[in-house]
């Protein structure tokens, strides 16, 4: 079975965006976030601050550089996941198939090898962890009405900065 994890429609990518905010919001990333763009190409739909894109610094040890990189690329799992998730539980209302958990452990785990040097091992507890995590989030009821509400608000707004965003699933800190 062929597994595809693009988008179907607008309202599929509405659900995906928002899916990454809820997720940027339950990691505590906001710090990282600039905007959403709707219109912008689905890898470029998350716009981060530049703080996001480590370039290196000598001022920094190595521990500290390695803690910032590890960070981010657990912000990106969450996203990832937060994606798939939002479309699959809150919009279609079914559970994320085997098949495509399977693709993202294997993307994400490629991506870990190749950025951060982590074994498999230590890949997949990052990856199960997230996971589980995301899917209590996107399971829960409440959560699932804000998630309604915010993918009405980007669709009509189309893009939303960082304020936005963050006034928009305040009610998030309910959960």
């Amino acid at each position: 079975m062929s597994v595809d994890l693009s988008y179907r429609n607008e309202d599929d990518k509405c659900y995906g965006a928002t899916g990454m905010a809820v997720a940027i919001v339950v990691f505590d990333g906001e710090d990282k976030l600039s905007a959403l763009d709707l219109d912008a190409s689905a890898d470029e739909m998350v716009e981060f601050v530049n703080d996001f894109y480590f370039s290196g610094n000598p001022g920094l040890s190595a521990k500290a550089a390695w803690n910032h990189i590890l960070k981010n690329f657990n912000l990106e799992i969450a996203l990832t996941i937060g994606n798939v998730m939002c479309r699959h539980m809150v919009l279609d209302h079914v559970a994320v198939a085997p098949e495509i958990k399977k693709l993202l452990g294997e993307c994400i785990s490629e991506e870990g090898k190749r950025w951060c040097a982590l074994e498999d091992d230590e890949l997949k507890r990052l990856f199960e962890k997230n996971y589980t995590y995301l899917f209590r989030v996107f399971n829960h009821r409440g959560v699932q009405e804000v998630v309604h509400d915010f993918a009405g608000a980007l669709k009509r707004r189309r893009r939303m900065s960082r304020l936005d965003i963050m006034e928009q699933l305040r009610a998030l800190s309910m959960f």
